[in-house]
């Protein structure tokens, strides 16, 4: 299985539904646009938490990400 940036942005912005905030689109709009630049080289966004492994884990990943590993999804 390959795994890709957008199948790992689609799992996590499923995942960030077990927050309260993601329901305001404005908020999780801006988050999600900090996840794709650090993804792309930036770091904007920290890459921790119970909701960025089950993601991570939900395209094949083993453990926990790292963000190097997060970047060099395709």
């Amino acid at each position: 299985m390959t795994m890709a940036k957008q199948d790992f942005l689609a799992a996590y912005e499923a995942e960030l539904g077990r927050y309260p905030w993601s329901s305001d689109k404005t908020k999780l709009g801006r988050f999600l646009a900090g996840v794709r630049e650090t993804l792309e080289g930036a770091s904007t966004w920290a890459h921790e938490g119970e909701a960025v492994t089950a993601a991570w884990q939900k395209i094949g990943g083993k453990g926990k990400p790292t963000l190097k590993a997060l970047r060099a999804l395709a």
